[in-house]
């Protein structure tokens, strides 16, 4: 069965399965390779994990690899912590030299490291918060809806402006070539001061997904570029992958139109939820993910709230 918004909405409840989704998916493994990145699963009992891995270099000088999980693991929570320390015995091992593990904590509950199953486990464990890399809150949107319920649920100045985008003549292509979305790539990191991903990396990641990711642009009527974005879908999860748009013509109001082309994409492609990858926690202001939560709000959907990440130091 698909992951739906119930399986990865932040609950007090712990759980009694945590369940597969997009981050912890076949696709999302191969995605990885493609960029590089050795990968790969280790299981114990009713639990999994993908550990990605990934290696860095300081000036001259490589630093011990550093193994990702991302929002895992999942299954039943009662393997977890021995699943977690197989996974340890696995990166201190000569061969792989690990030198931290570093693990977002999955969806379904925001207080996950305080379930009493991990007391022992942290006790033992040298840790660390992990930089949030993924956000500990993010944005949601239930497929299972229709169209307009969808919309019914969205802030009305989002309703407004998806159709004054189209109003004004906004057309949404789909593309093939990455370069008009690189060029604003560019444009979009200068402004907002972000450094982006290297070109190859959204050229891998539409190879490696095929007909389960998709590029769109949005244009006038003159045909001039406006913005553009990436989206995928894994194990019943779509999400917004990466984003960006021009200063000029903001009035055309073409990212919403862009944003729900997305949404009725992932719709058609059998997705039960929506991601918009993270927004910065309530009441937080001077959150990095501020001015783009402003946007993405807009368009309704439930905040799931997951627990920090943690690096454990081996």
């Amino acid at each position: 069965m698909s992951v739906t918004l119930a399986d990865l909405e932040a609950k007090e409840v712990f759980p009694r399965v945590f369940t597969k989704h997009y981050w912890q998916s076949n696709a999302w493994k191969k995605a990885k390779e493609e960029n590089g990145c050795r990968s790969f699963w280790v299981e114990k009992k009713n639990a999994k994990v993908l550990v990605i891995e990934r290696k860095a270099h300081f000036l001259k000088f490589w630093v011990k690899p550093l193994w990702e999980i991302p929002r895992g693991p999942i299954g039943d929570p009662n393997d977890f912590v021995e699943l977690l320390e197989t996974v340890f015995m696995h990166a201190r091992k000569k061969e792989n030299n690990v030198g931290i593990v570093r693990v977002y904590a999955p969806f379904g509950t925001e207080k996950f490291w305080s379930n009493p199953l991990f007391t022992k486990f942290l006790q033992e464990n040298i840790h660390r918060r992990a930089p949030e890399i993924f956000p500990t809150n993010t944005l949601m949107i239930d497929l299972t809806l229709t169209d307009e319920e969808i919309l019914a649920q969205m802030k009305q100045k989002g309703r407004y402006n998806i159709k004054v985008a189209r109003r004004k003549g906004v057309v949404i292509e789909q593309e093939h070539n990455v370069e008009n979305f690189w060029k604003l790539m560019q444009e979009t990191s200068k402004r907002d001061g972000f450094r982006s991903n290297k070109k190859h990396v959204y050229v891998d990641l539409l190879q490696s997904f095929g007909d389960d990711a998709v590029l769109y642009t949005a244009k006038d009527v003159m045909g001039d570029v406006l913005a553009s974005a990436i989206f995928s879908v894994a194990e019943g999860m779509a999400i917004y992958n990466y984003g960006a748009s021009t200063s000029r013509k903001r009035g055309l109001m073409a990212p919403y139109l862009l944003q729900w082309t997305g949404i009725q994409w992932a719709k058609k492609k059998g997705a039960k939820v929506y991601d918009f990858l993270g927004i910065s926690p309530e009441n937080s202001p001077s959150h990095s993910l501020n001015g783009v939560a402003s946007f993405k709000l807009k368009f309704g959907g439930t905040r799931v709230i997951c627990d920090e990440g943690l690096d454990f130091l081996l």
